[in-house]
Parts: structure tokens; sequence; C-alpha cells
């Protein structure tokens, strides 16, 4: 069997779509055009500054 050569690319665009997926198996994904309340930004600009 003769070795495979792959562009950066097709790599690339695997990556994101394997991300994507692992994601979504463990419930990680957000719907598009998702709002995070305001209680929830304050949180996590909290945890960004004691960082």
């Amino acid at each position: 069997m003769e070795p495979r050569v792959v562009n950066k690319e097709a790599v690339k665009r695997f990556v994101v779509q394997s991300t994507q997926a692992s994601a979504q198996i463990e419930r990680w994904s957000v719907p598009a055009g998702y709002v995070r309340s305001p209680k929830v930004e304050r949180f996590l600009a909290e945890r960004q500054h004691r960082s």
C-alpha cells in the first residue's frame, strides 16, 4: 500500500470536524445565536481576572 500525502488544509478540516463532533457528544456545543445572561458574563469575567 502506498503512503498517502495529506495537505495541511485537509488536516485542519479534520481537526475542526473532530472537535465539533466531540463537543456535541459531550454536550458542550452551544447553539448559534445563544446569548449568555449578565450573571454568567460577570462570573466569567471574574474568573478571567483571577488567572
